[in-house]
């Protein structure tokens, strides 16, 4: 071998070493076998797939669904029954007299059932009216002075033959304004002195019962026929005092309140 082919074979040797060094030496990339790649590729999946995630169509679903809100949009709007007949329970001012004093739960369902009825109801028919079931209980259930919710409710179907109407316990605010809204005429129990209503013989009745007819949400005020005045005729309670003042009572001769439970007389036409 001539000494210039010798000096090329050592030049290329030479620089293969150099190449060789480098690319030893260079930085390179770890490389992630496929199958640990498809592994994590799965488990962040299966995490994005269990996690909701939230947008602001998932928030506003949420709030409708959420009770508070459900309420809110529920709230029952403004109404008023039409031509509900009104009856002081005293028609000609008879207040001395012991039948009369305590016929508010009978004026009551004299209004129901005339509306019911679609009547016109005078102060000579309704005093009628009032005698009458005052005389029916008596013959019934032995009194004509306080009836309860129950029994007043009863008292309507057996007299009157009324086959709609149902007498409810433990009832709410809200229960009271879905009633009138979908029509239907309210009879409820009171502890009359908490109505604070001017027009009573203060400080009011202990016992006492009225009829609702509708609810004004603007005012926040019920729409009632309050037997117990003359001025009763469309008379508007606070809701939150007429609520307040719901309570319940037995029948009987004034007798003790050891519950005083909320409770209403539902009333529809159908």
């Amino acid at each position: 071998m001539n000494r210039k082919l010798f000096s090329t074979l050592l030049v290329v040797c030479a620089l293969g070493i150099v190449v060789g060094f480098l690319l030893v030496s260079s930085p390179r990339e770890a490389e992630i076998p496929t199958q640990v790649l498809q592994d994590v590729v799965s488990e962040e999946e299966e995490i994005t797939s269990t996690v909701p995630i939230v947008s602001e169509e998932t928030v506003s679903r949420s709030s409708e669904q959420s009770p508070l809100m459900s309420e809110e949009k529920n709230e029952a709007k403004s109404s008023l029954l039409r031509n509900v007949p009104f009856t002081v329970q005293a028609p000609f001012g008879e207040w001395s007299d012991e039948v009369f004093q305590n016929a508010c739960e009978e004026a009551s369902i004299v209004m129901a059932e005339y509306w019911l009825m679609g009547k016109i109801l005078t102060k000579e028919i309704a005093k009628q009216e009032i005698i009458s079931l005052s005389k029916f209980q008596k013959k019934t259930i032995g009194q004509s002075i306080d009836t309860s919710t129950e029994d007043t409710e009863k008292l309507l179907r057996e007299y009157y033959g009324v086959t709609t109407s149902e007498a409810k316990k433990d009832i709410t605010l809200i229960d009271i304004k879905k009633a009138l809204t979908s029509g239907a005429l309210i009879i409820i129990p009171a502890d009359g002195r908490k109505l604070y209503n001017p027009n009573y013989k203060q400080p009011g009745p202990t016992t006492h019962m009225l009829v609702i007819i509708g609810y004004d949400r603007e005012k926040k005020e019920f729409i009632t026929n309050d037997s117990g005045t003359r001025n009763g005729k469309g008379y508007r309670y606070k809701e939150d005092i007429l609520f307040e003042a719901i309570r319940d009572y037995p029948t009987g001769n004034h007798l003790p309140i050891k519950e005083g439970k909320k409770g209403m007389i539902v009333v529809r036409k159908e």
